[in-house]
């Protein structure tokens, strides 16, 4: 219904509205535009790199829209937080927004340390705890109106008392009289404490559904954010861009997009986010990529930046060469000391299977991941910082009845892969599953999806696949191949008597 209703706005905002102008350039009837000279700054946090500054002189000189581009590991969200400090520092009102709960908190959080005036958005039981005094309701109880509106409550609750010993219809009638109009003025009082709030913050922060609350309405805004942009879909987005004449996206349409669950829609474009249609139509022209990443061993980095970032990402010099056994307390042995590892299946007779659910596993290929995941911790690796992901919701169940067998591994995490996006852990596992005669690798071939895969990991990332299935596709060939020549390649009945 939110989406339904933003778009009926939408047709409305063409020609009126806080967005009137935006729209045709988000449609690509108007070309964008920008200041002609690089917007100066004098920046809040010390500890930015090059690209990110470079990003942020950008985005504060769009007179409409720009694109920040963040691939894995590249403080996407760090250089949010400057953009925003500097628009607040500049006068503006800030919407911002996210897609999901948990990526809203993460920049309320990080924005608290800067003393910003802020205010979250949405229903306490939905946000984390360490945000809660940021939260909207929790404003409003410490707002001037919302004490006035309690001093009304406590009269309320005499005249209620004394209405109940009240014998004379007359008296009665007049003290109900004077409840109502208490009521009224007591509903006015809390209505001005949210309005109070939400007019005195610099920042407003919400997920891109909670925008349509009509406890905006009537705010405008001068700047719209929207975090994890390549992760939503765009007539969400539209909730929240109506609010503003400039918009500022931030995401990477190369890791994986929004779930679109019905078929036809996707056909019919839904599964396209505004990011991507927008990096299609106008490019550099308005995008700004960071390219320096703070995650990944360079070797773990170096397939991604190459096979989908043109080779221009970088990995800053204290990531660049660290390595499992670096960990406190972690063994250098023939299992922590490889940053690429490849275990191959062929000839293993580990074939993959179809559960009821219609979704492929494959149990060999499970205990062999177990089986390196408990090398791993025996040498010292905390179960904490290893992750297993696999792109089938069979194979994460099959994992973890094996992994609850073993009380050493009962903090070990194993997700699909879309679950895992925008995390990492030390040590990447990845069950591939796929293994048949036919060679068929289903969604595997997804170039995002083994993107997030493999940027998960930070000292470790270990892939565990049928190499001879796995090759029929050209692009998994190139990551297989890219394995083999950069990491240590080993066969999967290494790990069977283990």
């Amino acid at each position: 219904m939110r989406m339904k209703d933003a778009l009926i706005e939408l047709s409305k905002a063409v020609q009126t509205g806080p967005c009137a102008n935006l729209v045709p350039v988000l449609f690509g009837e108007k070309a964008p535009m920008r200041s002609k000279d690089a917007m100066k700054f004098s920046p809040f946090n010390k500890n930015l790199d090059d690209s990110q500054k470079e990003a942020i002189s950008k985005a504060l000189g769009s007179r409409d829209v720009f694109l920040l581009h963040g691939p894995p590991g590249t403080g996407k969200t760090t250089t949010i937080i400057e953009i925003i400090l500097q628009e607040v520092k500049r006068g503006s009102k800030i919407l911002a927004c996210a897609a999901s709960n948990i990526a809203v908190d993460n920049i309320v959080e990080r924005l608290a340390r800067y003393r910003t005036k802020l205010v979250r958005l949405g229903h306490p039981a939905r946000l984390l705890p360490q945000v809660l005094d940021s939260a909207l309701d929790a404003q409003v109880l410490r707002a001037d109106n919302s004490s006035l509106a309690g001093d009304i409550r406590k009269e309320m609750k005499v005249l209620n008392s004394k209405l109940l010993k009240a014998k004379d219809r007359n008296t009665k009638r007049d003290i109900r009289k004077e409840l109502k109009t208490l009521a009224k003025e007591e509903r006015k009082r809390q209505q001005l404490a949210v309005t109070d709030v939400l007019k005195n913050a610099d920042v407003v922060l919400t997920t891109l559904t909670g925008a349509s609350s009509k406890k905006l309405n009537g705010i405008t805004f001068d700047l719209v954010v929207i975090d994890e942009a390549a992760q939503a879909l765009e007539v969400a987005c539209w909730i929240a861009l109506l609010k503003g004449p400039r918009c500022i996206l931030a995401g990477d349409h190369l890791q994986l997009p929004p779930t679109i669950q019905s078929v036809e829609a996707e056909k019919k474009g839904m599964g396209k986010t505004l990011f991507e249609r927008l990096t299609e139509a106008y490019g550099e022209e308005i995008t700004s990529m960071l390219t320096v990443q703070y995650r990944m061993h360079e070797h773990i980095m170096s397939w991604s930046s190459k096979e989908l970032y043109n080779n221009k990402i970088k990995a800053h010099s204290s990531v660049a060469g660290h390595m499992l056994y670096d960990l406190e307390e972690v063994t250098r042995s023939s299992s922590t000391e490889p940053t690429i590892v490849l275990i191959d299946t062929t000839g293993c007779d580990m074939e993959e299977v179809k559960d009821e659910e219609e979704s492929t596993m494959n149990e060999g290929e499970a205990a062999v991941s177990i089986a390196h995941a408990k090398l791993l911790v025996e040498s010292g690796v905390n179960a904490s910082d290893i992750g297993i992901i696999t792109p089938y919701a069979a194979q994460v169940t099959c994992l973890k009845m094996m992994r609850n067998k073993d009380a050493k591994l009962k903090d070990l995490e194993i997700s699909t892969v879309d679950g895992f996006q925008g995390r990492e852990k030390e040590a990447i596992i990845i069950s591939m599953v796929r293994s048949n005669s036919k060679k068929e690798v289903g969604f595997l071939s997804d170039h995002r999806r083994m993107n997030v895969a493999v940027t998960r990991a930070r000292r470790q990332c270990c892939l565990v696949c049928d190499v001879e299935t796995v090759s029929s596709d050209r692009f998994l060939k190139r990551l297989v191949e890219y394995f083999e020549e950069n990491g240590e390649y080993l066969s999967a009945s290494e790990y069977q008597s283990s």
